[in-house]
């Protein structure tokens, strides 16, 4: 008589269920357990992991979230617990005020997330609390960022903004070449020039600039503005019809592009995290899809795709 095989994984092991459906049954398990999780598990732990890996460079701020998050991780239990985000809470806000006003903006949100799943760990019915806190959390980031992009910064609307970046911000090198028209030798000529300006022993000779690249930035600002407009009318529109179906599909898309070049992982980790807050039951598929970004995001940070592409195409 054979031996019987691994047990399947039962609705509500959630990710526990999922690490022991790795193990026993391949991935395939992994993902069905995961799809079968508790919802405001996925979210708890997802954000506790984004808190233990996007950690401050400075000691003093990255322990004590560290510490905080890694026991949320490893007992279970705690990953529930109000003294936890508490802690978790007071942790990623001091360095607000300490650091003032020179935190970056993911940070501010970070901590408005601890308060919102310290909120709803409060509430009768947690995972609602904290779907609705994401949602509201999403609407005001992407309302705010349109209303600073589109609204009140001209060298945005005309297009500057994008101009600059594809010429100065290294993250962007391979943006410029693949599809801006520069070499690469040009990009780091460019870089050069700007050094010795700012450095005071040159007179500024201006950047090569293909009338591709200009094209590329005014792409760039019309479906920048565009799509943030478009995430802020989504999640701020009320209940599920309407611009409201389209959340989940423009906040997948945003990580997916925005992050393949802008590798800043814990903003991007932190909004698919919020994606993944505010989905409720019924959606598994959603909910791996939020997963899958979160994982793409780092793949986009750790692997020099870009730069592989480049000299494959041999535009160097």
């Amino acid at each position: 008589m054979s031996a019987p095989g691994p047990r399947a994984p039962q609705a509500g092991q959630g990710v526990a269920g999922a690490w022991h459906a790795l193990a026993g049954q391949g991935v395939a398990g992994a993902w069905h357990a995961l799809a079968q999780a508790e919802p405001l598990e996925i979210a708890l732990r997802v954000a506790l992991l984004v808190l233990l890996l996007d950690g401050s460079p400075y000691w003093s701020e990255r322990v004590p979230v560290t510490l905080a998050a890694a026991l949320g991780l490893l007992f279970p239990s705690l990953a529930r617990s109000r003294a936890l985000w508490l802690v978790l809470l007071a942790a990623t806000s001091w360095p607000l005020v300490w650091n003032w006003p020179f935190s970056d903006n993911h940070d501010y949100l970070t901590a408005f997330f601890c308060l919102a799943v310290l909120c709803a760990l409060s509430s009768a019915d947690p995972a609602r609390a904290l779907a609705v806190s994401a949602r509201g959390l999403l609407a005001v980031t992407f309302l705010f960022a349109t209303l600073w992009k589109v609204g009140l910064s001209p060298e945005f609307r005309d297009g500057r903004f994008f101009r600059v970046t594809l010429l100065t911000d290294t993250r962007f090198q391979n943006l410029a070449v693949l599809a801006g028209g520069l070499s690469r030798g040009e990009w780091e000529a460019n870089d050069r020039t700007l050094d010795a300006y700012l450095a005071g022993g040159a007179e500024w000779t201006g950047f090569v600039e293909p009338p591709r690249l200009r094209r590329l930035a005014s792409a760039l600002t019309v479906v920048t503005g565009l799509l943030e407009g478009a995430l802020a009318l989504a999640f701020l529109w009320p209940g599920r019809g309407g611009p409201a179906r389209a959340r989940d599909p423009l906040l997948l898309a945003f990580g997916v592009t925005t992050f393949a070049f802008a590798t800043v992982r814990g903003f991007g980790w932190l909004l698919m995290t919020l994606g993944l807050a505010q989905c409720g039951r019924g959606r598994p598929w959603t909910r791996l899809a939020y997963v899958a970004a979160f994982l793409l995001i780092e793949v986009y940070r750790s692997v020099p795709w870009s730069s592989a592409l480049v000299e494959a195409l041999g535009w160097i």
